[in-house]
């Protein structure tokens, strides 16, 4: 907030300075046309009082009424005069309208090369209407706004300087929020993952030491079921070591992808046939609908079979009881489009931008007891656009979730 009221102030007097270094122009303008609408007059010795003889037809061009013709030649030199002494030093333009012939003659000065050019193209010149019996003679500006960028010269470059280091500092402060949030997010991914871990060590520990005792060793169902416990438990911290090391390894996933084609529909069905006995366990409504005329993908295997497994499992493990799941897929234009569908608990609004990040995990509290490393969407969201393609988001809250994935079909 005071970064953006420190970035206001500036432009503020920037434009502010800009206002009145215009309008001391102007003044001195007016002061210098007056005075040579005088000496016109005094010249043509008429007595004529005209009261503000100077009008400002726009930010550059002014209108001087005088009460005789004025020559062109003498009209310069008074000019130059009157600018010098009021330090008005920039090129002009000028046009002197005779009465007599109803012409207008233009001039432009140069006040570098102190030369001037009659007959000016008129093309890029204001147009000026004189009545028929009036006196007039117009004076033009074109370099105006250059100049009084000039005169401020300083103060621009010192704002624009003040801006850049605002920006920069923005920038720092922006940088450190980010590694401020990325090392909290590191250090619950370790906290979780030290939790992960030591359940099945300690659930390995206390089934190994029964079977030590020996006090076991004449009832076999109690040996099975411990030796059952060891197996499950194994391979539950196997399947979250390969899972961590597939994540470390993701960065560079794309130089080391095996592609080849893979049939969507296919995989689909072998993922549902395998997850079978899971998904009748959690009471889940399977509706699956294959529509893909054409599923084959030029891919990698076994990343797009993993990419199904985080979306199914998460669809499974954010849902409430008798879970509904659908899993669709069609074709649009030259992408095989998949959808996974759930009836879950939805994503929060603020969370869904964040969703894809790595380590990131929307709070649920202990409400559905769901464990994980908050590393799955963000592996999911690597190998698709390691594939060129896309994944969309769709959720609300206490409705559901939808995932949609885009890829290049092969035509091959």
């Amino acid at each position: 907030m005071t970064l953006a009221a420190l970035v206001w102030l500036q432009i503020y007097w920037v434009r502010r300075s800009y206002l009145l270094t215009d309008e001391q122009f102007n003044n001195r303008v007016n002061l210098a046309l007056n005075s040579v609408a005088n000496q016109i007059n005094l010249y043509n010795k008429d007595t004529l009082n005209i009261i503000d003889p100077v009008q400002q037809v726009s930010s550059n061009y002014f209108l001087v009424n005088v009460a005789g013709t004025a020559d062109p030649d003498h009209l310069q030199n008074l000019l130059l005069i009157e600018f010098d002494h009021f330090n008005i030093n920039l090129d002009f333009n000028f046009a002197v309208y005779d009465c007599f012939l109803d012409s207008i003659q233009w001039r432009s000065y140069n006040m570098r090369t102190h030369s001037n050019l009659e007959s000016v193209e008129q093309v890029n010149l204001p147009k000026i209407k004189m009545a028929p019996d009036s006196h007039k003679f117009a004076v033009y500006f074109p370099t105006k706004n250059i100049y009084i960028a000039r005169q401020l010269g300083v103060m621009i470059y010192s704002s624009i300087g003040i801006l850049i280091v605002i920006g920069f500092f923005v920038y720092i402060v922006f940088v450190i929020f980010k590694q401020k949030k990325l090392s909290e997010m590191k250090t619950d991914f370790i906290n979780n993952m030290t939790h992960e871990f030591k359940t099945p060590i300690a659930t390995i520990q206390v089934s190994s030491d029964s079977l030590l005792r020996g006090t076991n060793a004449t009832n076999p169902e109690k040996v099975t079921t411990y030796a059952n416990i060891i197996r499950d438990e194994t391979d539950r911290l196997k399947g979250q070591v390969e899972q961590i090391l597939r994540i470390a390894m993701v960065d560079n996933v794309k130089n080391k992808l095996i592609k080849e084609p893979v049939d969507f529909n296919q995989m689909i069905r072998d993922i549902a046939d395998n997850m079978l006995v899971r998904i009748e366990n959690a009471r889940c409504k399977l509706d699956i609908h294959l529509d893909a005329k054409n599923p084959i993908v030029l891919g990698d295997r076994g990343h797009l079979v993993n990419v199904l497994y985080n979306l199914v499992d998460n669809a499974l493990k954010y849902s409430k009881e008798n879970p509904y799941l659908r899993i669709r897929t069609y074709n649009k234009k030259s992408k095989l489009v998949v959808e996974i569908e759930d009836h879950g608990i939805g994503i929060p609004k603020e969370a869904q931008k964040h969703i894809f990040e790595k380590f990131f995990r929307v709070p649920t509290g202990n409400v559905h007891n769901v464990k994980g490393f908050g590393l799955g969407l963000s592996y999911v969201k690597k190998i698709i656009e390691s594939h060129n393609g896309k994944i969309h988001l769709h959720s609300i809250p206490g409705k559901g979730t939808t995932f949609t994935i885009y890829l290049k079909t092969n035509n091959v």
